[in-house]
């Protein structure tokens, strides 16, 4: 067991990720070693009498997904937003170089020389997807190492995700003092929380450095038109795209993603290798051979079993970012005319002593699924303890460690669930690396395609977010919303106000 005094080996992978030859097409026992796996024993097997989900069912459902596949991967079915079809996350693993993924490097690697700090600027898919990543492959306190400790990278920040004056100001306060690069990503450069961070960020530049501030400012925008883009043939900003058949929640692989990660020093090679193992993987039509087919299944007949509740768990507080990045992909695209399950983040064991007592006893709409981080980076031995006041040593003389006791916060829950009438699946993620993220990226991005098809609706637009965005232009006097705020200001004041 290594000393607390060596290196963290959750450094050692970075620095080593970072020295590794990048390559698109990892050896056969790489990929044999990083296999993703799902688990539906908990679905499959009866609690008390008859199984949640039996295979005879599946058997049954299984033609009509495997059609519902056919047309999502020739382009057929409800998919445009407007005139585009929104599938080019399907072709990108493909299409995407490796000399395009090395002049994201040269320009990341150019920018990092000149600059303390990267703020990532974007909201939504702009965002959750480049965090999510950033999280599940750095140190927990990655800028609070020292810069060779980071494998030479630069502190990474987000901004633009949110409102919220004091969160903006303290992350203000631990950018006080640096150089300070940005990558502002928006498709219009008009989305009102990024916008906003984006002229805060950008008049700190400006009055630190004058006429260099462009030269520390990328822009991620439409190849064409927008605010953004048009700012961005003014100012000079290095810029990379949007695509414009790629959907925000769907956009990690695209420049929108890889720019922040390569920043980061994430092995977007690795990254991009995951996401074409993956499709491999789930293109074929055999059923139960495809961990996308058999996952939108899953949740499918779960849904039409009464399950409204998707607990979204695991062992991992790396791997907990990538739920979060499940709690927009999964409502966003599912949640139309009533349909679709809310998924609900939980960090076990912690969640275990919040509202575990509500997964086991409470009202039976819920579903769970777990993601095991099957291997974490490092492992500690726990110490035997002479007077043993606390009952532990048990398992010391027994030779389990912490990774021991952190596979059985999943095993536990999952068979007591599974009792208590919680069906559930397990994700198995082998370990933490570029690889293993992006196809779990590809399988759900798959899965969540089609169980809209499969709901009747199409799962690359949200129309149900273009209404918070139409009353807060209008209650904000924005320009050619007036008569919509007074229509709003109107209705609010027919109410009968209650405050209490």
């Amino acid at each position: 067991m290594p000393s607390l005094l060596e290196e963290n080996d959750t450094i050692t992978r970075h620095r080593e990720s970072a020295g590794r030859c990048h390559s698109l097409t990892p050896d056969a026992e790489f990929t044999n070693s990083n296999r993703i796996g799902l688990d539906i024993t908990h679905i499959l097997n009866p609690a008390d009498s008859d199984p949640f989900i039996s295979s005879d069912e599946l058997d049954r459902f299984a033609p009509k997904i495997v059609e519902q596949h056919r047309r999502l991967k020739e382009g057929e079915g409800d998919c445009r937003d407007g005139d585009t079809p929104m599938l080019g996350w399907q072709s990108l693993p493909d299409e995407i170089t490796a000399e395009h993924l090395d002049e994201i490097m040269a320009v990341t690697g150019q920018l990092s020389e000149q600059i303390d700090a990267f703020v990532s600027l974007g909201i939504g898919g702009s965002y959750l997807g480049i965090e999510a990543t950033f999280k599940a492959l750095t140190h927990t306190y990655f800028n609070q190492l020292p810069r060779k400790a980071r494998n030479g990278a630069p502190e990474v920040y987000f901004l633009g995700q949110n409102t919220d004056p004091d969160f903006f100001r303290d992350t203000l306060d631990m950018l006080q003092g640096k150089r300070i690069g940005l990558n502002v990503i928006s498709k219009s450069g008009t989305t009102t929380e990024t916008a906003i961070a984006f002229r805060v960020l950008r008049r700190m530049l400006e009055d630190q450095y004058g006429k260099k501030a462009p030269e520390l400012i990328i822009a991620t925008t439409d190849p064409a038109k927008g605010a953004l883009r048009s700012l961005t043939k003014r100012n000079g900003y290095q810029s990379f795209v949007v695509p414009g058949n790629v959907g925000g929640r769907f956009s990690v692989l695209t420049d929108v993603g890889l720019v922040g990660l390569a920043m980061a020093g994430i092995d977007i090679h690795e990254f991009t290798a995951g996401f074409r193992h993956m499709k491999e993987r789930t293109d074929g039509d055999d059923f139960w051979s495809n961990l996308a087919m058999v996952h939108a299944a899953v949740r499918h007949l779960a849904h039409e079993k009464g399950k409204k509740v998707e607990v979204v768990a695991t062992n991992s507080s790396a791997i907990y970012q990538l739920t979060r990045w499940m709690e927009q992909i999964f409502p966003e695209s599912e949640g139309h005319r009533g349909f679709g399950m809310w998924v609900s983040p939980s960090m076990y064991s912690e969640k275990l002593h919040a509202n575990g007592q509500m997964v086991q006893d409470g009202e039976r709409n819920i579903m769970e699924t777990f993601l095991r981080l099957v291997q974490s980076d490092n492992d500690l031995d726990i110490p035997i303890d002479s007077e043993n006041e606390d009952g532990l040593n048990y398992l010391p003389e027994n030779d389990r460690t912490l990774s021991f006791v952190n596979q059985l916060v999943v095993d536990g829950p999952a068979f007591a669930h599974f009792e208590g009438g919680v069906p559930n699946m397990t994700i198995n993620i082998p370990r933490r690396n570029a690889f293993n993220i992006g196809q779990f990226y590809f399988m759900m991005e798959r899965s969540v395609a089609l169980s809209g098809y499969l709901a009747g609706h199409n799962p690359f637009i949200q129309p149900g977010v273009e209404a918070y965005k139409r009353a807060m232009f209008s209650l904000a006097g924005k320009p050619g919303w007036e008569s919509d705020g007074v229509a709003i200001r109107d209705a609010i004041g027919k109410m009968k106000p209650k405050v209490i």
